[in-house]
């Protein structure tokens, strides 16, 4: 779970020249609310979220559905990676300390990338009913969802975050997005 921001990053490197909804996608499994249905509809709930992965990609049909599966794919990554070696470091009480540093490193990256704020813009233009499916999560959902976050971001110049510097990001963002082609080409 690196926050918005990274996954855009991340979706950047992948399809650089994206569309609105395949970038909304990359977002809106975020959307679900509560923490546990988060857990499953992110794999988390899962002992190797790969099999799960490799399912839904095969599934996956069009820009919204591809922009999920990115999504799930970079959380498993920095869930694996990032995260476990922030929790080992930081210990008990690390969720409220982790989700601050997201925020510091997420409004950092909002003003620092010349087209975040126009591609902010344009997820929150699209329309309810030309999204696709986020599981245990409702269209209006993820239009509150992007709103609120736009909002925000524009409301905040943060950062950037101790724990995840920018030069942590972009490297992390490169690989796992390399990653990630070759992962999908495998598949298909």
């Amino acid at each position: 779970m690196p926050g918005s921001m990274i996954h855009l990053i991340g979706a950047k490197k992948v399809k650089p020249n994206g569309n609105a909804l395949y970038f909304l996608g990359n977002i809106a499994p975020d959307a679900v609310d509560d923490r546990r249905d988060k857990d499953i509809t992110h794999f988390r709930d899962l002992n190797d979220r790969g099999p799960a992965l490799i399912s839904l990609a095969k599934e996956t049909m069009g820009d919204f559905a591809e922009g999920v599966l990115l999504h799930l794919y970079f959380d498993w990554r920095w869930d694996a990676t990032i995260l476990q070696k922030f929790i080992d470091n930081f210990g008990g009480d690390w969720f409220l300390p982790y989700r601050n540093e997201l925020s510091l490193a997420g409004s950092y990256a909002f003003h620092h990338y010349e087209w975040a704020k126009q591609l902010w813009n344009d997820m929150d233009l699209i329309s309810i009913g030309d999204q696709g499916v986020t599981p245990r999560a409702s269209a209006e959902d993820v239009k509150n969802f992007i709103s609120r976050n736009n909002k925000w971001n524009n409301e905040n110049i943060l950062g950037p975050s101790a724990a995840f510097p920018p030069d942590l990001i972009d490297d992390f963002t490169t690989q796992i997005a390399d990653e990630f082609l070759k992962w999908k080409s495998k598949i298909y």
